[in-house]
């Protein structure tokens, strides 16, 4: 890998600034005015990959410029994209125009959003296992979101505390449009991978070095519901896009002390609810699932082990799919079937409408639960398979279906169930 030039005292050096490439006539007629915004960011939570290899940070460009428009483009969808109503063209055609497409000779296309990024603070690695099946002391409560740096030798890193600047040259004219996004982007999103478990979460410093008061905890949710009132149109969005409304599920949790811990406490009920089991036989010991989809494995398969001989659910469904998609089953005993997948039928992968995160503010900090709308199992059609046995299968409750599984408490909605709990 190619490493950055350094000056005589052996200090990296940055590249040149890039001015934006604007057609001065345009400028001097007055035709464009331009906005340019700098803006200051630390991470609050650690940042999870973002480098050419998938799931590690990057050792020279540890936050690309490049990620940055794409995280900026798709809040512009989730919270602009109803402009179309409902007309998927439409809405690529406005994306395109404001953030840019692939250009040819007779049909130019460039952003109008000039970027430029300068990390101001690299932070530090830290190895969330020690083993592949142990995590590090810090990352007893975080490690169930954390997990796919399991499957690396070594175990994988994140980086710890890193900051960064953006700068943000637009057109006057698309101001609304660009601060939509950027809002979204700051409040629900994040940088990396896995922002939508809160790793890469924001925290907005400084905008053109003035600093940026976050509000009280009493007052996120107020703020919050404001910005959605001011940032999010009253449209209709096309099939599948996911997207905000002005009024959206969403839970903000009570005040913790600080960043980590409201993290901790949405990782923790998050576990608590999806792995939620029966007590075992022994101390220490965890007992069978309180959800339906082992035991319906097992029937589907027509394979079971003789220390689990009889049903704990007869509900032949896996609600669990709500969370995104593919999950992988797996089972411990030799006798029971072998790991299996579920997946939707045309496409293997769902991202999870829902986003956890914790929020920083002027006394703590919040966790925040937020459920994007579009893109849900009831909203999308299709059907789930489980892979290995090629059976089709379903995700739906009906009312008394979900009575009978204790975690949703007798709501067949999963995620609305979930959000009660927190």
């Amino acid at each position: 890998m190619r490493k950055l030039p350094r000056d005589e005292q052996g200090s990296e050096l940055s590249p040149p600034r890039v001015q934006p490439d604007y057609d001065k006539r345009r400028l001097k007629s007055k035709e464009i005015a331009l906005v340019t915004q700098v803006r200051h960011y630390e991470l609050i939570t650690p940042l999870f990959g973002g480098g050419v290899v998938p799931g590690e940070a990057d050792p020279v460009t540890l936050i690309r410029g490049p990620a940055i428009r794409g995280q900026l483009r798709f809040w512009w969808r989730v919270c602009r994209g109803g402009q179309s109503n409902g007309d998927l063209w439409a809405m690529k055609a406005r994306e395109d125009e404001l953030w840019g497409a692939a250009s040819t000779e007779k049909k130019p296309c460039p952003s109008q959003v000039q970027i430029r990024l300068e990390i101001t603070g690299r932070g530090q690695t830290e190895q969330p296992f020690v083993t592949r099946t142990r995590p590090s002391p810090n990352w007893r409560d975080l490690a169930y979101a954390a997990f796919p740096l399991q499957d690396k030798t070594p175990p994988g890193k994140v980086v710890v505390g890193p900051q960064f600047m953006l700068t943000l040259t637009f057109p006057q004219k698309h101001q609304a449009e660009v601060e939509a996004a950027l809002w979204a982007w700051e409040t629900f999103g994040g940088v990396g991978a896995r922002t939508r478990r809160g790793f890469g979460a924001l925290k907005l410093v400084s905008v053109n070095g003035k600093p940026v008061t976050p509000p009280r905890t009493a007052k996120v949710e107020s703020e919050i519901r404001r910005g959605l009132r001011q940032h999010v149109v009253d449209g209709e969005w096309p099939a599948g896009v996911p997207h905000l409304s002005r009024k959206p599920e969403m839970k903000v949790t009570k005040r913790q002390g600080n960043p980590d811990a409201a993290w901790k406490y949405l990782i923790t009920r998050l576990k608590k609810f999806r792995q939620a089991r029966h007590p075992g036989t022994l101390p220490k010991q965890p007992g069978r699932s309180k959800w339906p989809e082992p035991d319906a494995i097992r029937r589907l398969m027509g394979q079971r082990s003789t220390k689990h001989p009889n049903d704990v659910l007869n509900i032949n469904k896996f609600p669990r799919a709500a969370f995104g998609l593919p999950v992988v089953f797996h089972f411990k005993d030799k006798d029971d079937p072998q790991d299996t997948i579920l997946q939707r039928k045309d496409y293997d992968r769902l991202a999870s409408p829902l986003i956890l995160r914790p929020l920083a503010c002027a006394d703590g900090a919040v966790g925040l639960a937020l459920i994007l709308e579009g893109t849900g199992l009831t909203e999308l059609p299709g059907e789930l398979v489980l892979k290995v046995a090629e059976k089709t299968v379903t995700a739906v409750l009906d009312k008394a279906e979900a009575g009978e599984i204790e975690p949703l408490g007798g709501d067949p909605d999963v995620l609305s169930a979930f959000l009660k709990t927190l």
